[in-house]
C-alpha cells in the first residue's frame, strides 16, 4: 500500500483495524498513524538545535521536520515491491510500547492518540528504541497484525538511519513543490537547509575539460 500526502484521518489504530478491506488497511485511515510516526522518528534523528543556532547562526536551528525528511522515509520504504511504510511504523510503535512496559510505566494511551507510542517517548528513550530494532538482536517480536512477512521488513530496519541521512542531506527538500513528481520532472527550486548548514554550495554545472589535468601543457 503506497502512502499519499493529500488526505488525512483522525481515526485510531484500533479503528483502522476495524476497517480492513480484503485484508489491507484503507490507505486514508492510516495516514496520520504512519506520517506522524515517521515525523517523530525523523525529528529524533535530526532534531532542532537551538544551542548550535546560538553559536553558529539561525540556520543551524532547523532539523528534519523542516526538510520533509519523513516524506522521504515513507516514499523510500513504500518504493519496494512490497510497500513497507505501514509495517515499519507499527514496529516503531510496538517496540516503544514494549519499552514502556519494561520500564514499569503505563503503556495505555488515550484513544485520540492513534496508537502513537513512539511519539510519546522522549528523544532519549526513542533513541534507545531505535537502537533496539536496528541492532541484530534487537527485535523482540514482529506484530502479528502485519500484512507483510517478517523476512521482508526486518532486513530493512537498519536502513532507517541511512534513509534519514539521505533524505536530509540530499536535494530532496530543495525540490519543493515538484518533489512528488517523477524524477525527470523535478526541479531544484531552492537550496536545502542542510546544504547551508554544512557549507555545501550545490551541484556544479560541469566543465568542458577535466579540471585536474592540463591537456594543452601535456602536448
Amino acid at each position: 500500500m503506497n502512502m499519499h500526502f493529500q488526505k488525512e484521518s483522525g481515526e485510531t489504530l484500533e479503528e483502522n483495524r476495524d476497517n480492513l478491506k480484503d485484508g489491507l488497511w484503507d490507505e486514508n485511515s492510516v495516514y496520520d498513524y504512519v506520517v506522524n510516526t515517521f515525523k517523530a522518528y525523523a525529528d529524533t534523528m535530526v532534531p532542532h538545535s537551538p544551542d548550535l543556532a546560538e553559536r553558529y547562526g539561525r540556520i543551524q536551528f532547523y532539523g528534519a521536520l523542516e526538510s520533509y525528511t519523513a516524506e522521504y522515509l515513507i516514499m523510500s520504504f513504500d518504493g519496494h515491491a512490497t510497500p513497507l511504510a505501514v509495517a515499519v511504523a507499527e514496529i516503531l510503535n510496538i517496540a516503544a510500547k514494549q519499552y514502556l512496559m519494561e520500564k514499569g510505566g503505563n503503556p495505555d494511551l488515550p484513544g485520540d492518540t492513534g496508537g502513537l507510542y513512539f511519539a510519546k517517548l522522549s528523544q532519549e528513550d526513542r533513541l534507545k528504541v531505535v537502537d533496539r530494532i536496528t541492532s541484530p538482536d534487537g527485535i523482540i517480536y514482529i506484530p502479528a497484525g502485519l500484512t507483510t512477512m517478517q523476512g521482508d521488513v526486518v532486513p530493512l530496519l537498519p536502513a532507517l538511519n541511512r534513509f534519514t541521512m539521505m533524505g536530509y542531506y540530499s536535494e530532496w527538500s530543495g525540490y519543493g513543490s515538484t518533489r512528488f513528481m517523477p524524477p525527470d520532472k523535478r526541479m531544484l527550486e531552492y537550496q536545502p537547509i542542510s546544504w547551508g548548514q554544512v557549507g555545501y554550495p550545490g551541484p556544479s554545472n560541469g566543465y568542458r575539460v577535466a579540471g585536474a589535468f592540463d591537456f594543452a601543457k601535456k602536448k
